[in-house]
């Protein structure tokens, strides 16, 4: 297999920033589900964002939209997908660049980065490049999500989509993961395997720094609220008590499917409207067909 070089894979995903509108405007469940596991992980109020691989600048501006008091930065190599991002995708706290992520590229330190399905698109001999990038650039406490197909899902492309597959597709396991870490000066707080179109063919894992643990103490609850407990704690005694199945297509062997609603309201904060998205898309399209 021929390597991928630095104008190859520019290409690649110049030719492609249509399809990654589409993903935008039609809410693609991989996305939609890895953005639920992104807020759940961000820290409370981040200061600085960095999305790593940020394309088109859709979940930066989402990021930036949901935390206006935070400096948010979209990075990516396609010149095209920063052409779209700087279009369609414009807030005050937002900016995007183009170009590779080095250690001496970023200024400041960040609080909370993103690479969604980008990590496997790292050449195993890049990664060091990139894990000294991240190490240099984290705060004393910060959050790194990651969004990654399996190993199974990418074996599964090569044996039966190989058109699919992109320049760089890499397997990216636990083991990989923990490296990551070790390399980054983070700990692995998270990982799980999701299912979007099929059972664990995605996996979420979150890398973190923390300096102190917060107190735990206990909470006093008031007497109204505590009977309201015990009622409520009588009804689902009784419920549990009669025989009830469980619902299949709410659960799978990896525990709670992630696009469920209740997982859902977890990614409201990052949540667009139809409406938004396809404005946001069109400013696009209008450009386009004023140049032509």
């Amino acid at each position: 297999m021929t390597k991928a070089t630095g104008e190859t894979v520019k290409a690649f995903y110049d030719e492609r920033v249509e399809g990654k509108i589409r993903d935008f405007t039609d809410r693609n469940p991989r996305i939609e589900a890895a953005a639920c596991t992104l807020a759940e992980w961000a820290p409370v109020n981040p200061k600085r964002i960095l999305e790593i691989g940020c394309g088109i600048g859709a979940m930066s501006y989402r990021m930036a939209r949901a935390w206006p008091e935070a400096e948010v930065i979209g990075y990516d190599v396609s010149p095209v997908s920063i052409k779209v991002a700087k279009t369609c995708f414009k807030l005050p706290n937002l900016s995007y660049r183009q170009g590779l992520i080095e250690e001496d590229t970023l200024s400041g330190k960040f609080d909370f980065m993103v690479l969604m399905d980008v990590y496997e698109h790292i050449a195993i001999e890049d990664r060091p490049t990139l894990h000294a990038a991240i190490k240099s650039s984290l705060d004393e406490d910060a959050r790194v999500f990651f969004s990654v197909p399996t190993p199974n899902s990418l074996q599964y492309w090569r044996e039966h989509k190989p058109s699919e597959l992109q320049p760089v597709d890499e397997n990216v396991g636990p083991a990989d993961a923990l490296n990551a870490a070790t390399s980054t000066d983070t700990r692995l707080f998270y990982y799980r395997e999701v299912g979007i179109w099929n059972y664990g063919d995605y996996a979420h894992f979150v890398l973190g720094r923390f300096q102190s643990l917060a107190d735990v103490s206990l909470r006093t609850v008031p007497q109204d609220i505590e009977l309201r407990n015990s009622i409520v704690r009588s009804i689902v005694r009784s419920i549990v008590r009669r025989k009830c199945e469980r619902r299949a297509e709410l659960f799978d062997y990896l525990g709670t499917d992630r696009l469920r609603p209740t997982i859902r309201e977890i990614g409201k904060c990052l949540d667009v409207s139809q409406r938004e998205r396809r404005q946001l898309a069109n400013r696009w399209l209008s450009v386009n067909q004023t140049s032509d």
